[in-house]
């Protein structure tokens, strides 16, 4: 295979404008009576286009800093790829707002399509969960300055908690990576410390999601003409999940259910029944999370990796199990403790993928700023470990959610 390229505005006309020229046409298209023989003839065409980019593209331009732009890159390309599938498939045509859409309608509806993954809006969306909005407004610019105080707010914790994991080992924060079960501990100390990676890591996790979903919000509501509606809450609270029913189908983010399901589990419960639905939406899952990793540039386990996912669909089939034998849903304190604990397992494994593929060592920011870094600098007398300084603030913040989690399970 011939080496990556470092893109030009040329070879994003070339590779990536026809991913979305195509995407928009087959969202126009699946809004349209009597097109199905026309999408399901463009089917492979996305992919295809997809491929060709991926495999030709290194939009790090081999700066290891940056590897983590791939696999953003690359995560959208494969949401595109798989939303274009579905959408090729489908028997019934795409509803915005309950009118069916003519002709110039479906091309005009198609942006919002293109933007909108959780359906919102749409006669698709139907069993998506939506999280309850803590801000109910119908002003555009009411909600643009709320959502700039969130892109602010989690950008310096998504930074906060990347530097405070990365504090625990200097090759953290270099593209050599490290595992974070430090071999030269004790068995106890050894596994305390990579529970608290693992900690910080879900954490960071839950920050960059929410700052790169606020991110996009501004932009679509100030250039698409978005309505605040469409962007409501990312998660819901997933620190209270009380079973990972619970966890992964409401509180966690719901952006990919539409096309993971479609894609996993539609097919494997026409095979398998509902278990084998349940666990090709996990496996497909993992499939996907296993390419972005990828993408960074750096291996990693797949077995880890997918196994997390499918296991988590193992974890709901006990507890569906469970609920058949005694006639009681797994919930309360001990499902809280019993959802986390099973995430945590099977968590670490893949925690420790991350860390020894170099992840945590990205650049957050361009040029590499460190907002986090350069404010403690500001305050602190430089003899002052800044590392451990941001270990003590992002566990004196964070855990006080789960005290307020016992205090508050039903």
């Amino acid at each position: 295979m011939d080496e990556k390229i470092c893109p030009t505005g040329k070879d994003a006309v070339v590779y990536i404008l026809p991913i979305f020229a195509m995407q928009y046409f087959m969202g126009a298209l699946v809004q349209l009576k009597n097109t199905a023989l026309f999408r399901v003839a463009l089917l492979p065409i996305t992919p295809w286009l997809a491929w060709r980019a991926v495999s030709a593209l290194d939009l790090s331009c081999g700066v290891h800093e940056k590897a983590q732009i791939n696999a953003i890159f690359v995560s959208h390309i494969m949401m595109l790829s798989s939303r274009a599938i579905v959408w090729a498939v489908v028997q019934e045509p795409y509803i915005r707002g309950n009118v069916p859409a003519s002709v110039p309608a479906a091309f005009w509806n198609a942006w919002d399509l293109l933007l909108n993954s959780r359906g919102i809006g749409w006669n698709w969306s139907r069993g998506i969960p939506v999280a309850k909005r803590s801000l109910e407004t119908n002003s555009r610019i009411r909600f643009l300055v709320h959502a700039a105080i969130r892109v602010f707010f989690y950008g310096l914790a998504f930074d906060a908690f990347t530097e405070a994991i990365c504090s625990f080992s200097p090759n953290f924060g270099s593209w050599r990576g490290d595992s974070i079960l430090d071999c030269s501990l004790p068995l106890v100390p050894r596994y305390l410390r990579a529970l608290k990676i693992l900690y910080l890591s879900v954490w960071l996790t839950y920050f960059a999601l929410h700052w790169a979903y606020y991110c996009l919000a501004v932009v679509c509501i100030i250039i698409f003409y978005q309505h605040p509606s469409q962007w409501p809450p990312l998660f819901d609270k997933p620190w209270l999940s009380t079973s990972l029913s619970d966890f992964w189908g409401r509180r966690w983010h719901q952006m990919f259910r539409f096309a993971l399901v479609s894609l996993g589990g539609g097919p494997s419960t026409y095979m398998f029944g509902l278990p084998g639905g349940v666990l090709g939406t996990f496996l497909i899952s993992g499939i996907f999370h296993v390419i972005e990793l990828r993408a960074v540039g750096r291996g990693g386990s797949t077995a880890v990796q997918v196994g997390f996912f499918v296991l988590n669909g193992v974890g709901v089939l006990l507890e569906r199990a469970w609920a058949k034998k005694t006639g009681r849903r797994v919930g309360g304190i001990s499902g809280w403790i019993w959802t986390f604990s099973w995430i945590t397992l099977w968590g670490l494994p893949v925690v420790d993928e991350w860390a020894k593929a170099g992840r945590f060592a990205v650049d957050r920011f361009p040029g590499g700023v460190k907002p986090t870094m350069a404010l403690l600098s500001m305050v602190l007398p430089p003899e002052v470990d800044k590392g451990y300084t941001l270990q003590c603030l992002c566990f004196g913040t964070s855990l006080p959610f789960l005290v307020y989690t016992l205090f508050t399970l039903s």
